[in-house]
């Protein structure tokens, strides 16, 4: 490993810990939460309140005949632009729509008519009209999902101050991976050294360190693939504009995406999309994830197909037609006009962030490896208070981390119960997942002030959390949801999943609550390096 000097790596120590001290609550709510996104789809799916047919949603024959019939439903001004895709809840969700501006405010909008689908029927399950954002927030069967992903990617702050601080995280986050690995010299030895019969903050010391050192890469590339995102559309783009072509971002566009070609507005009919989704399956080897459609009924119609990453792949390639004549237009880059090395570094950033590439395995692998990686962020915080438990700052610090740790688990376990209950009350789904994720922030704030013994807070909000974990298959069924032996009956092998993971994963909370509190010893505040390597975190 790299020799560094005790003053070096006193000061790499001091930059590992006070980075966490500063973001690292944040950090580990953006970990946390991430975790938990991985399997958006897979939620979404669960918590649909009319699941759909066993299998994945596919864009498969019939779409042609569902987007004709759909685009005679719909007022032509819609018809400016279109989509389909196979949602996080099985169906398959089409927009008809246009963009226009709403009174008051300074950015154009999208208003139109929205569709799910039933993915072996085709047949319409529900209909929302109105301006993006209305119809999105009327959108039920994934809106369990949405709320994890949107806590994730923005902390359910207003764009673009959400994105930013994300990407902030995400550099604090390579920051603590590059300091941890250089000042741990024994990294091969410390992979597998867990002092089982020494002291209590030592064990926990080697436990943070093995799971620290195993997620070293992960963590790299999840905290770089994650700020790319976040910095990308908030700040990215007007720099790069600013920069390279004097501040004209539709100038930076048509570079990029290409010049929209000439508009010619006389009315023609549609090919068939049908032959086209089977040419670009073809090509690719794989199925379409995504189909987008401009100009629908006119010459001068643009369909763009992006395809799923077929086996053995990490990215699937885009193809453009004419609408009019159903023709092959070309082969589209993600990033740029032509292929490019850029343009394969730009669609690794996708799958290396979300592990989707490879199925349930890469998920579960990436699962793990964020689960390490909360874990790792919460004990850096832990271990840092507690060899300074005799200081009244770090008191307070060590309150809020268990606060943050064991009350934010809580609030997430709140949610999926107010999704499955709200609709036997009447409310409204998305205000009672807000409501109840604040209420389970709040509890856990009043948990926090009344209970002075922080193990004893600790194994308070894990029992709660256990409770609602346990109770929430209940709560699923009871809200009408299929219950075990009718999904087996209807393939839906993901609803009974997900139900034992969260039945397990309540009862692993309760266990850990009912367990005695272990003495702690403390240890020196500063940091020193012997033979043995770094002795503190």
């Amino acid at each position: 490993m790299i020799a560094l000097s005790q003053a070096r790596t006193k000061e790499l120590l001091a930059i590992h810990g006070w980075s966490a001290v500063f973001l690292g609550l944040l950090l580990y709510a953006v970990i946390l939460t991430g975790v938990v996104s991985v399997f958006a789809r897979e939620i979404g799916a669960w918590s649909a309140p009319l699941p759909a047919p066993a299998g994945a949603a596919l864009l498969e024959r019939g779409l042609d005949a569902a987007l004709k019939r759909l685009a005679a439903e719909v007022p032509a001004e819609f018809h400016e632009d279109s989509f389909f895709f196979p949602d996080t809840a099985g169906r398959i969700r089409s927009f008809f729509h246009k963009h226009d501006q709403r009174a008051g405010e300074a950015q154009p909008l999208d208003r139109g008519v929205e569709f799910d689908l039933d993915p072996a029927t085709l047949a319409v399950l529900d209909r929302r009209e109105g301006w993006s954002d209305e119809i999105r927030a009327r959108n039920l069967p994934s809106a369990l999902a949405d709320f994890f992903v949107e806590l994730h990617v923005s902390l359910h702050l207003p764009d673009p101050w959400g994105l930013l601080l994300t990407g902030v995280l995400g550099l604090a986050m390579m920051l603590a991976a590059v300091t941890g690995f250089l000042v741990h010299r024994h990294l091969i030895r410390e992979l597998f050294t867990l002092r089982r019969n020494r002291e209590t903050l030592l064990v926990r010391r080697d436990a943070h360190v093995i799971a620290g050192t195993w997620n070293l890469p992960f963590a790299f590339v999840l905290a770089f693939t994650g700020s790319f995102f976040s910095f990308a559309g908030s700040f990215g783009i007007p720099a790069i504009a600013m920069v390279a072509f004097g501040g004209d971002q539709e100038k930076l566009i048509e570079t990029v995406v290409g010049t929209p070609a000439s508009e010619d507005a006389t009315p023609a009919p549609f090919a068939d999309l049908d032959a086209m989704l089977a040419d670009a399956r073809d090509r690719a080897g794989g199925d379409a994830g995504f189909v987008s459609i401009a100009h629908y009924g006119r010459a001068d119609a643009l369909v763009t197909v992006s395809m799923f990453a077929p086996d053995g792949k990490l990215s699937g390639a885009t193809y453009t037609y004419n609408g009019a004549s159903g023709a092959f237009i070309q082969q589209k880059p993600t990033f740029g006009l032509v292929p490019s090395l850029g343009n394969d570094l730009f669609t690794l950033m996708a799958p290396l962030h979300f592990g989707n590439f490879a199925g349930l395995w890469s998920k579960a692998v990436w699962f793990a490896l964020g689960f390490a990686g909360a874990y790792v962020t919460l004990t850096g915080i832990l271990l840092w208070t507690t060899r300074r438990a005799s200081e009244p700052g770090w008191q307070a610090l060590a309150r809020a981390t268990h606060w943050v740790g064991y009350g934010l688990p809580m609030a997430l376990a709140a949610v999926p119960m107010a999704r499955f209950l709200a609709p036997l009350s009447g409310l409204d789904i998305h205000a009672a997942q807000n409501l109840s994720f604040i209420a389970g922030v709040v509890v856990a704030s009043l948990l926090g002030g009344r209970l002075r013994d922080l193990d004893v807070l600790r194994r308070a909000l894990l029992g709660v959390t256990g409770t609602l974990l346990v109770l929430t298959p209940v709560a699923r069924w009871l809200s009408g949801g299929p219950g075990w032996t009718t999904a087996a009956g209807h393939g839906l092998v993901t609803v009974i999943a997900i139900d034992v993971a969260v039945l397990l994963a309540g009862l692993l909370c309760l266990r850990s609550a009912a367990r005695r509190p272990t003495a702690t010893i403390a240890m020196p505040v500063v940091a020193t390096a012997d033979a043995d390597g770094v002795q503190t975190a």
